[in-house]
């Protein structure tokens, strides 16, 4: 026979269960019962605490669910409020400790949770093996740190990353990295290589670049589809054919403009004049990294005009068999070959 009671409650700007990776930006209280703050004797020499919830709002479970990443899974192979027993446990920075209340930041609970453990956070094995699970965790899901950005939308971090693929920041590329971002969290699904989610592009500029690594769609791996239109525009769908389209206003460049940078004068110079000096060079790269990350900060829907659509999708890709060309020797597409 189990006892478990109830120590305290969570006191929590968040009524009703949300995007937890959003939560755990904020700042929350919990406020322990008279009865056992003793048992708070020297908290704070912690720094990191875990703390154990009940989900009183969750109803019922399911074995196999579908995660707020829209992944399926098992219930113990995900973070779940809806399981069996209804207990949560999340790890959280201590900030603050008067009397019987706790101050704490990265707390998904909501509101009125019943608290029923509060223990230090022990993080020994993870320090000694921190290398190592992060190769694991990569290996099991290669886009995991994306897509935890992409939940907790921090485009700079994403942006970053996309520079990397793109080579150098510029308007263009933080659009696409907006865009992407917005998309995603709408859409409630990750990309794993499989066709599950498809981009499709009316353009192949910069835009394309930040969309294709914030989505995760390739042309490698069959999920990226390029329409020659020439609209700043692109679609991010699932199976289902339902998708979000994302367009750029006509007045979005004005609107960019106004970062008051110089990024347009040089991009003048040395892309459409050639003029390709390594100082005009140096000139239009800083302005395109001041640009960029100023796009971030503005009004997304002085950007892009969003819309809910149906679209047709495509079969899924074929594997065509290769076979040697007797002309080149070279191994070729089946039907490819005339």
């Amino acid at each position: 026979m189990m006892n478990i009671k109830e120590i305290g409650v969570v006191k929590s700007k968040f009524t009703e269960p949300t995007n937890p990776t959003e939560m755990k930006k904020h700042e929350s209280t919990i406020i322990i019962k008279k009865e056992f703050i003793d048992g708070l004797f020297k908290i704070e020499d912690s720094e990191f605490i875990d703390v154990v919830f009940y989900f009183h709002k969750s109803q019922g479970y399911n074995l196999k669910t579908i995660t707020f990443t829209g992944e399926l899974k098992g219930v113990f192979a995900s973070r779940s409020p809806r399981r069996p027993t209804s207990i949560g446990i999340t790890t959280v920075n201590l900030l603050e400790r008067k009397g019987n209340e706790l101050k704490v930041k990265g707390l998904d609970a909501i509101n009125g949770t019943p608290v029923i453990d509060i223990k230090p956070c022990d993080n020994s094995f993870f320090q000694a093996n921190n290398e190592t699970i992060t190769v694991s965790n990569l290996k099991s899901s290669p886009r995991r740190q994306i897509f935890s950005h992409i939940l907790a939308g921090e485009t700079d971090k994403l942006l970053l990353k996309a520079g990397q693929l793109h080579g150098h920041f510029c308007p263009g590329l933080a659009m696409g990295v907006i865009a992407a971002t917005y998309a995603m969290q709408k859409i409630k699904s990750q990309s794993d290589g499989m066709e599950n989610l498809l981009a499709i592009v009316e353009m192949n500029n910069c835009v394309s670049d930040g969309i294709q690594f914030v989505t995760g769609c390739s042309f490698g791996n069959n999920s990226l589809i390029f329409k020659d239109v020439g609209k700043t525009a692109f679609t991010l769908t699932k199976r289902d054919g339902r998708g979000i389209r994302i367009s750029t206003r006509p007045e979005a460049g004005e609107y960019i403009h106004q970062t008051k940078n110089n990024f347009s004068g040089q991009y003048q110079k040395v892309i459409k004049e050639q003029n390709r000096s390594d100082e005009e060079i140096a000139k239009l790269k800083k302005a395109g990294i001041e640009t960029a990350f100023a796009v971030l900060n503005l009004d997304f829907d002085k950007i892009f005009k969003v819309e809910e659509i149906d679209i047709e999708i495509p079969d899924y890709a074929p594997s065509h068999e290769s076979i040697i060309c007797d002309k080149c020797g070279e191994s070729i597409m089946s039907s490819r070959i005339i």
